[in-house]
């Protein structure tokens, strides 16, 4: 396998970064962010937000990395390599967290996997412009993590041929914003488990069927929210994969979440810990030598978690149509510049920003593989990242001693609770082994899925 990026990487880099210059300027400006974003983040006006969305769109930088077997529904076509190379310029300009991340990222590779040609026309497109926003209907009160236990019903009316769907879901980043949801609903009565699940898309304004109500944070906003469905329709065309099969389809979706993104996701990792080995040389923190050691160990496993995905895209990789990866240069390849430097390199080598791995072959084609090559993978991806990240808010509070406790402004009664860019990073961090699957969670599917351990009891 290849880790080096080739002259064609390089020239859609210098494309990319030119774009970033140029574009990411005026009121898009101030949307810029000194930490690695996440989709969900409060930072920004949202309607600046959505108009850098639509300028993405235009600029033909959404949907890069869609299979374009049955039609170019996204702006271009892009290898791999070529993905992380974007997401490396993005991270580098300091370009917001994306409002588009869900649709683009997580159905767009669904549909595609499991839509029809409808569903495709409809949906596909107005991502790739950057004009409609998603959120994802997954996790609900009573079944914590663990999805499976689901109660959020969807009802056929046989009359009208659409479903009715009565529920409640919980930590659903971007809802107050979005215009769609695509919705993991029991439509199957009696139904246990991953049984009779259907996957519905479902439009958000429904005055009366929908209520949203934003969830208040450590960090004082409000990513996430609780979405409340009484009634709420959804169109029968709107289903994806078929009645009864929504467990496989959103088993797939959440290969993606922990495929791709997943590379994409630690290019942002990558910066905060150059920003927090910074400031470790910047206290003195850096001479202590048990907090040296933190942070070369958390170096490293970066670095394994990057080996770990690269592992797991490449066994899932085959040729697609439309995407073959040009042919490359004689001329010599440039190194992977995330590669270990000398030690003369300084202390700072250790949180140099790392473009993540890379390859020669095809680009990664399609959802449902990460799943048939590896079954555990996603949550092997999960648990690595998840811990990591927390540790790494850990460090960032430990690096400021004394300091960490103080806010970046004297306290004033209009704005009472302010933070820092690393008080957000430690307090944020402290859900990441809680969302998207808890760590408790993810060792019971390794336990019983690739292990085949005996599965615990529920009742």
């Amino acid at each position: 396998m290849d880790f080096a990026f080739g002259p064609e990487d390089e020239r859609f880099r210098a494309e990319a970064r030119d774009w970033l210059a140029e574009h990411f300027t005026g009121p898009f400006a101030a949307l810029k962010q000194q930490t690695g974003g996440h989709p969900g983040e409060g930072h920004g006006d949202m309607a600046v937000r959505r108009a850098w969305e639509r300028e993405l769109g235009t600029g033909g930088w959404i949907g890069l990395g869609w299979d374009r077997t049955d039609g170019a529904y996204g702006n271009r076509a892009a290898t791999l390599t070529q993905q992380v190379v974007w997401a490396e310029e993005y991270a580098r300009a300091g370009a917001p967290g994306r409002l588009g991340h869900i649709g683009e990222n997580l159905l767009g590779p669904t549909l595609l996997a499991h839509g029809d040609t409808a569903q495709r026309t409809r949906f596909l497109p107005p991502i790739a412009r950057g004009e409609e926003v998603w959120c994802q209907g997954y996790s609900e009160p009573d079944a914590g993590s663990d999805l499976a236990g689901l109660r959020t019903r969807a009802v056929r009316d046989p009359g009208e041929g659409t479903y009715r769907i009565t529920g409640q879901k919980i930590w659903t980043s971007l809802a107050h914003e979005a215009d769609w949801c695509f919705v993991l609903a029991r439509t199957e009565e009696g139904s246990q488990r991953h049984h009779g699940l259907s996957f519905l898309l479902v439009p958000m304004d429904q005055p009366g069927r929908i209520e949203v109500r934003p969830i208040r944070q450590l960090t004082g906003t409000a990513e996430f929210n609780e979405v409340f469905f009484d009634g709420a329709v959804a169109r029968a065309e709107h289903l994806v994969g078929g009645a009864g099969h929504g467990w496989r389809v959103a088993m797939s979706l959440l290969a993606v979440e922990r495929g791709v993104s997943t590379l994409v996701q630690q290019i942002g990792f990558a910066q905060e810990l150059s920003r927090v080995v910074r400031l470790a040389l910047e206290t003195g923190a850096a001479e202590e030598p048990v907090l040296r050691d933190r942070l070369i160990r958390q170096w490293a496993e970066l670095k394994t978690m990057r080996w770990n995905a690269l592992r797991t895209l490449g066994s899932a990789q085959s040729p697609a149509p439309n995407s073959a990866r040009p042919a490359r240069d004689p001329a010599p390849r440039k190194a992977a510049p995330y590669d270990l430097p000398p030690r003369s390199a300084g202390p700072q080598a250790p949180g140099s920003p790392d473009p993540g791995p890379q390859h020669s072959g095809p680009r990664y084609s399609g959802p449902q593989d990460l799943g048939a090559q590896d079954p555990g993978a996603p949550s092997v991806a999960k648990l690595l990242w998840g811990g990591w990240h927390q540790r790494l808010g850990e460090l960032a509070v430990q690096v400021r001693g004394a300091a960490a406790a103080l806010g970046p402004a004297r306290w004033t009664a209009g704005r009472p609770y302010e933070l820092d860019a690393f008080q957000r990073l430690f307090l944020f961090s402290r859900a990441d082994t809680i969302y998207g699957g808890s760590d408790e969670i993810q060792r019971t599917i390794i336990a019983e899925r690739v292990l085949h351990l005996p599965k615990e009891s529920r009742r």
